[in-house]
């Protein structure tokens, strides 16, 4: 049986702790395909660290990766609420 994970803020890391993530927490926090991650890391869009053959992150580079991605519409000001 699969136990699903909650991620929220507070579960990655208290404020000023550094807490590393692999590329399958970062996929399950964001709910995001493993090989999207790949690709926003490779291309240098989501900072990650290369150490042997395992790809990591810091959880603070995560949130500031999804606080960057603000939809085009929200941007604007001109939301339909």
């Amino acid at each position: 049986m699969h136990e699903e994970k909650n991620y929220d803020e507070t579960s990655i890391g208290k404020e000023g702790e550094k807490k590393i993530m692999t590329l399958g927490e970062v996929s399950e926090l964001l709910r995001i395909h493993r090989s999207t991650i790949s690709r926003y890391a490779r291309s240098g869009e989501l900072r990650s660290y290369q150490i042997g053959s395992r790809r990591l992150f810091k959880s603070e580079d995560v949130w500031l990766f999804f606080e960057n991605q603000v939809a085009p519409e929200c941007v604007s000001g001109k939301e339909d609420l």
